[in-house]
């Protein structure tokens, strides 16, 4: 599965994103945003070469592209193929993780619902961060699946797999913590176990949370606070009212295109699973009603967060996907149990019955048994089959259709630019870490609006050379007679922008 998933995912490395999957403008712009530090170690030597230094807050993840990037070389096609590798093995381990706790085919329809996401297609191919936090989740999670991995030290690596996931990018603590709460609320209460799993998870996050404080926060304090204002706003409002609307409105229509492709066949399955395991949880073992729990806390305060939040497009809810997958496959495993028993005409929770001898009178199996046992091996692998499909069908006819109309111009604007700007320059602009991501140019990432990082006049700081949309005005500091005598250098299309690279004298 995770070989099938990074084949589907590696083969359009190269294609640039849709504009149609979401109303953020993230899938042309987050990619250099999330790779620059790490662009900027591997190309001159040093992370931080501006006030733009999200790898403080996304440490894990701009370690791993800073050791790919000098393996391998920089650039675009070379990041994504970190983040594909990421979901690839989230799949697999989806697998891995529920092969010893339901049957064979179940498992393998995790993995599948998982890995035919519209969520998973669209942001598993792009260099995000959200793809190395479904990994940390995921393998975190795994530990719980069997019971003998309740303690101490199972607990620390899991937590040492959810801080990863924290560390690449802080919100995913809001699913950690439905995970911890899922535990303590329903086990550790009242098994030992889960309480030394407990404390070594929490023991690890708190453990990492101290020496990122310290290495990191306490040295860099004025460039974490710039990355915090550099992230979107989030304009919470705890008033009962305004919760109850912004829910509403995110349940009802503010979903930015979830209840589509994009996650609505593996919701409705979900909830399907959930409510198959609610009807049928004396069917339960230890360690499926452990994972239906986690998986409940999990999306409860993942989804909960998002219900109340200003800003939410739906990459957030990538890491949101797992669990889904986790609750449609315990449902489809009790499901086919329980019809299973249901044709062979055994009661929900009976014991396995012997088989009722055939009738000799009539020469064999009667025409009722016969019916019964033909009905019985032909409805369960219908009722997988149908499930599967309806997992999959969706996300995938959906990448085929983009993947006949993709266009691949971003590695051919890296290269073109590679060479146009002297090394050690500097080049300002929203997108020159995208555009330039190859070259030894300094890249000072600018935003629309004089936003908080790089803002201001740049020119009196000897910035000569400026990436913008070709109809921009003069950039902060730069007289309009300057810009006049301005020398277009090269010029490309991406995102649905034309952008210029700019040399003033």
């Amino acid at each position: 599965m995770g070989l099938g998933l990074f084949a589907l995912l590696a083969t359009f490395v190269a294609a640039d994103p849709t504009s149609k999957v979401t109303f953020s403008s993230s899938p042309f712009t987050d990619e250099a945003f999330n790779t620059v530090n790490a662009r900027n170690f591997v190309q001159l030597g040093r992370w931080s070469t501006d006030e733009w230094n999200l790898y403080l807050v996304n440490l894990p993840f701009s370690l791993l592209q800073a050791a790919w990037f000098g393996l391998v070389g920089v650039g675009i096609v070379q990041a994504r193929l970190i983040a594909i590798a990421c979901v690839s093995l989230t799949a697999a381990a989806l697998i891995w993780d529920l092969r010893g706790v339901v049957d064979r085919a179940s498992a393998v329809f995790a993995g599948l619902a998982f890995a035919a996401s519209g969520l998973v297609l669209v942001y598993g191919r792009l260099a995000f961060l959200e793809d190395m936090v479904v990994l940390g989740l995921v393998l975190g999670t795994a530990v719980l699946a069997r019971d003998d991995r309740l303690t101490w030290r199972w607990g620390a690596l899991s937590g040492a797999w959810y801080a990863v996931a924290i560390g690449a990018k802080p919100s995913a603590g809001f699913a950690v913590a439905g995970i911890l709460i899922a535990v303590a609320a329903t086990l550790a209460w009242r098994d030992r176990a889960a309480r030394r799993w407990a404390a070594g998870a929490l023991a690890i996050i708190a453990m990492s949370g101290l020496v990122w404080a310290m290495v990191i926060w306490l040295p860099n304090r004025d460039a974490v606070a710039m990355d915090l204002r550099i992230w979107a706003t989030e304009n919470l409002s705890l008033a009962p009212g305004d919760m109850a609307r912004s829910a509403w409105g995110y349940v009802t229509g503010e979903n930015d295109h979830l209840y589509g492709t994009m996650l609505g066949p593996l919701l409705a399955l979900g909830a399907a699973g959930l409510a198959a395991v609610a009807l049928l949880r004396g069917r339960l073992s230890r360690a499926q009603a452990r994972l239906a729990s986690v998986s409940i806390g999990w999306l409860a305060l993942g989804f909960g967060i998002l219900l109340i939040a200003s800003y939410r497009p739906n990459r957030y809810v990538l890491p949101l996907v797992p669990p889904l997958a986790i609750l449609a496959a315990l449902g489809l495993h009790v499901g086919r149990q329980w019809l299973r028993d249901a044709l062979s005409g055994r009661a929900a929770d009976a014991p396995d019955q012997p088989a009722t001898p055939p009738d000799r009178a009539s020469g064999g199996l009667g025409r009722a048994r016969r019916t019964r046992l033909l009905a019985e091996r032909w409805a369960v692998p219908a009722l997988v089959v149908a499930v599967t499909v309806a997992a999959i069908a969706p996300g995938l006819a959906w990448y085929a259709s983009w993947a006949r109309q993709a266009t691949y111009n971003l590695p051919a604007i890296q290269d073109r630019f590679a060479s146009a700007v002297p090394a050690g320059e500097s080049v300002a602009g929203r997108e020159s870490a995208l555009y330039l991501m190859k070259s030894r140019a300094i890249t000072l990432i600018t935003q629309p609006g004089g936003g908080p990082a790089n803002g201001g006049d740049l020119y009196t700081r000897g910035v000569l050379w400026y990436l913008l949309p070709v109809d921009d005005p003069a950039p902060p500091g730069v007289s309009d007679t300057v810009w006049s005598a301005r020398q277009k250098v090269l010029c490309a299309d991406y995102g649905g922008a034309t952008e210029c690279l700019f040399h003033v004298p």
